[in-house]
């Protein structure tokens, strides 16, 4: 059979501010053979991890590579986005479907397919997609035209030592979660002009059983699977150069600790207007339902050793009248 003169070359980025997931997916698709020849897909937290669509297909497969290799990709998602996308792109009727649309241009359809793909592992939102597709010559596949090694070098921290620690402990019996900060590009406040006390909006990072539990029993997760944002008081700060360590407080109970390598980015406050959020109290503890729940198994015990005398009592006066009457 002869060679396939033309792939379908596939770029995607998907933009979710509202979840701050970033992903990209790249394939290679053979519209002859309808088979894929190589796929790959990752999350990450950063919009920096992100390459123009209109580079070269291998630039952004590597990219999507250097990314996984670096650590910096937000693991449950990118895990469930790797398992769709290998069951996506190895459905023949789901290639059959996606090169129609590719053939006759059909934009709308094809962000739909991605769009889908993005709410099915990272929640129902409004993300904005970036898609570039087009056919390649097969020697145009492995064309590169991105040094990643040299990306690599300028993207790389300078030599200066991180702190260990800002010199602040949060106590030994709290709950410590994982967060990341809601962000408001046009009226958030930036990380370097914030102060301890001030109140912020924060979304919890599931994937640790803390976490995870905690979610759980605060009922943060929506049907649609996103995570509620929850506010939370800033109890130190500790801004650096190019990073800043940040420690915030759910209520009495539940600590977050973050370094946010942004010191620029642009942090949603609780809403003036509406006066600050009760940060001790909106939040409840995660001890509070199984307190409740005990509770209202021990109720009923309770109750009924109370009634217990009386019982007896009455049982002891039905069992005299009626010899009273046996005697009349």
């Amino acid at each position: 059979m002869p060679e396939t003169p033309n792939y379908y070359s596939i770029k995607v980025n998907i933009r979710d501010d509202a979840n701050m997931v970033y992903t990209m997916i790249s394939a290679l698709v053979d519209p002859v053979e309808i088979k894929t020849l190589k796929y790959e897909s990752v999350a990450s937290g950063s919009p920096l991890s992100l390459l123009p669509i209109h580079c070269t297909f291998q630039d952004f497969y590597n990219r999507i590579q250097r990314v996984i290799y670096k650590g910096e990709q937000l693991k449950n998602i990118t895990k469930s986005l790797g398992e769709l996308t290998k069951t996506k792109f190895g459905s023949e009727s789901f290639l059959e479907e996606l090169l129609h649309y590719l053939d006759h241009n059909l934009n709308d359809r094809i962000e739909f397919v991605f769009q889908e793909m993005h709410n099915r592992t990272a929640g129902n939102s409004n993300p904005k997609l970036e898609i570039h597709y087009e056919l390649i010559d097969s020697k145009d596949i492995n064309r590169t035209t991105v040094d990643e090694e040299e990306i690599a070098k300028k993207e790389a921290p300078p030599p200066t030592p991180v702190p260990e620690s800002s010199g602040f402990l949060i106590p030994p019996d709290k709950q410590i979660v994982q967060f990341r900060f809601q962000l408001s590009p046009v009226n958030g406040i930036p990380l370097a002009d914030l102060k301890a006390g001030d109140n912020v909006y924060v979304r919890l990072v599931p994937g640790d059983s803390t976490t995870d539990a905690i979610i759980s029993n605060l009922e943060l997760k929506e049907e649609s699977g996103q995570i509620k944002q929850v506010p939370a008081k800033i109890v130190n700060i500790s801004n650096h150069k190019t990073f800043s360590e940040v420690v915030i407080k759910l209520n009495e109970q539940i600590y977050g600790k973050i370094i946010e390598e942004e010191n620029s980015v642009k942090i949603k406050m609780t809403d003036a207007k509406m006066g600050k959020a009760d940060i001790l109290t909106s939040v409840a503890s995660p001890s509070a339902k199984t307190s409740k729940s005990n509770l209202s198994k021990v109720k009923p015990d309770e109750e009924s050793a109370h009634l217990l005398p009386y019982i007896i009592m009455l049982v002891a006066l039905v069992v005299g009248m009626m010899a009273i009457f046996v005697i009349l």
